[in-house]
Formats: structure tokens, sequence, C-alpha cells
């Protein structure tokens, strides 16, 4: 959904919030959620994107967007812990992935 004509204010907000959503995955041991400020810190893109988008995002990234979102909210208001990185290093060695 980016066409590569987006200004640097665009693409800067793209990285930091795609930097701050993969946060929990690329964290040894437990990431806690709730102390972890993501959900404020990925928002605080949304005006940019809002603003500075030259096209829509797909349907399936915005499915994909309220299923992160979700499960976000959900750790943070339980007060999860959680091995996110062991989780998806568990899932890149066991899955088989379809190369087509």
């Amino acid at each position: 959904f980016l066409t590569g004509d987006e200004n640097d204010i665009m693409l800067e907000a793209h990285k930091l919030s795609g930097f701050t959503l993969g946060e929990p995955f690329a964290t040894e041991g437990e990431y806690d959620f709730k102390d972890s400020g993501i959900t404020s810190r990925i928002s605080k893109h949304g005006s940019a994107f809002l603003q500075h988008r030259l096209t829509p995002p797909p349907k399936e990234v915005y499915t994909l967007h309220r299923k992160l979102a979700g499960a976000f909210n959900v750790c943070i208001r339980l007060g999860a812990k959680i091995k996110c990185r062991d989780l998806l290093e568990d899932v890149l060695a066991n899955h088989t992935f379809d190369d087509g």
C-alpha cells in the first residue's frame, strides 16, 4: 500500500510504527505488554498515515491491524508478560510455509 511516491513524513511513520509493532518479537525474554506503552507509541503515527497516504491499504491490512490491536489490548489488560520471540521462532521452525 505504498506507491513509492510517499513523502519522508509517511515513510518515517511507517518505519517507526513497524519497528514498534515488531518490538515484542524482537525482545529476548518476556515482553511486558502492560508497561510497554506500545499502543500509544503506534497510534501517534496515525495522523501521518491519514494525512500523507497516497492510497488506502488493502482490506487484509485492516483485518491484520484489528487482530493485532485486539491481541495487544488483551495482553495489556491482562498484564501479560510473554516470550513473543520464542513463540515466533517456534512457528518459524515448525511451520511448513507454502512457497507458491
